[in-house]
């Protein structure tokens, strides 16, 4: 029996393409394709990878901000995807999203006090002298002040404006928090300080995460385990610390050896990938990465390859393993 607090298997997304007179679809955008992975309590579960890979696509499917295709979401030992909507409005203060813009994902006609409230509200029934309470204590935990509360979103800067976006996330006490890119959007002087306070907050809360991101060093900072998405396929994934010291798969290896060295003496050599990531509407036979790959055999162009377990807990799906 797993332990673990969520359990994501076969996960799929498909987008219909809609064309011709009568609108029909022809076609699909394969967003999410055949993903599995695990994330145990008070651990954080990194998606990496280039723009468009599906990362951000599987957060929210998990979540059903995006209906899935196919597959399942246990969490803790519940199929979330087969709750209707009233089930999965109760479930929702367990499970919350940190979005990556905290510009647009505040609105800016409610003052804080009514953001943070809100969620209150709609789940638990409290009194105001109760919910005062929590939004209070909740803004200390994150770092703002209590007067700031009678102000509107746009009153402050972008690192403060993220701070609220993750107290408006902890509110309502989740287990789980997707953090999809939350410090790609402010000054890299804002970034460490809202890392540092993820997990600050992990510590105390006991929460889990999964945490998108294409920067590698916050992920090798955040991370409990990594998994490396290309074209809606995970195609590696390990420990933190096993998959920076030993990655196996070429696109793994090409987007480390991308990543400034602290070490300025120490010579790395880049591994530049040749061409563009193919489109999820028409991806290629085989691997779906043979295209861009200078390793590539005959059986990479026409056989997908299964995921073969190099060590415990670090999987690859390559031909070359």
């Amino acid at each position: 029996m797993s332990s673990a607090l969520l359990k994501v298997e076969n996960l799929k997304k498909y987008f219909p393409i809609k064309g011709g007179v009568f609108n029909k679809t022809v076609g699909y955008v394969k967003a999410v394709e055949q993903v599995d992975f695990e994330v145990n309590k008070k651990e954080t579960f990194s998606l990496v990878g280039e723009s468009g890979c599906g990362k951000s696509t599987t957060g929210r499917t998990i979540l059903r901000l995006y209906e899935p295709t196919e597959g399942s979401v246990l969490f803790n030992g519940q199929n979330i995807l087969d709750y209707d909507k009233e089930q999965m409005r109760k479930m929702r203060k367990n499970l919350q999203m940190v979005f990556q813009n905290p510009y647009n994902s505040l609105n800016p006609r409610m003052k804080i006090a009514k953001l943070l409230s809100e969620p209150i509200y709609t789940h638990e029934a409290y009194s105001k002298k109760e919910v005062d309470e929590k939004v209070n204590n909740m803004l200390e935990k994150v770092g703002l002040s209590v007067k700031y509360k009678e102000r509107y979103a746009h009153q402050f800067s972008g690192g403060q404006r993220q701070r609220i976006s993750i107290a408006r996330a902890l509110i309502t006490n989740p287990s789980l928090v997707v953090a999809d890119e939350p410090v790609s959007a402010l000054d890299v002087s804002i970034q460490s300080q809202i890392i540092n306070l993820l997990m600050k907050l992990q510590d105390e809360l006991e929460l889990t995460y999964i945490f998108i991101s294409h920067d590698l060093n916050v992920v090798k900072h955040i991370s409990t385990n990594v998994g490396v998405m290309y074209l809606g396929k995970i195609v590696e994934k390990a420990e933190t610390e096993e998959l920076f010291s030993n990655p196996c798969h070429p696109y793994t290896k090409a987007l480390l050896s991308a990543v400034p060295s602290l070490k300025p003496n120490k010579k790395k050599d880049r591994i530049i990938l040749s061409g563009d990531v193919p489109s999820p509407a028409n991806p290629p036979d085989g691997c779906h990465f043979h295209l861009r790959c200078k390793y590539a055999m005959e059986k990479c162009k026409h056989e997908v390859p299964i995921n073969k377990e190099v060590s415990k807990g670090h999987t690859v799906a390559c031909h070359l393993i």
